[in-house]
């Protein structure tokens, strides 16, 4: 199974309060997190197809057919972060 390039560069990401211009990580919104995402996946020159939506509670969809899901986390130096999971591939 090839991994799609949207969820290469997402899956386990961790995002901070810099990827919040500033907000803490544990008090962003979906629609915070999934712009977030956008904004990282752009970073990498993918273009994205579709429009994202929020899949659930805590879980999206950046235009594909993958599911990433987010929780609360920390980094590597405790700081408050948001991970990024992806929890369904669909197969090809």
């Amino acid at each position: 199974m090839t991994m799609d390039p949207v969820s290469a560069v997402l899956e386990g990401v961790l995002l901070g309060t810099d990827d919040f211009d500033g907000v803490h990580p544990w008090k962003a919104t979906t629609e915070d997190i999934i712009q977030a995402c956008v904004r990282l996946v752009s970073d990498y020159g993918i273009q994205l197809e579709g429009r994202a939506r929020a899949s659930s509670d805590a879980s999206f969809q950046l235009g594909g057919r993958d599911t990433f899901s987010y929780s609360n986390d920390e980094d590597d130096d405790g700081n408050p972060a948001v991970l990024i999971r992806l929890v369904w591939q669909p197969e090809e």
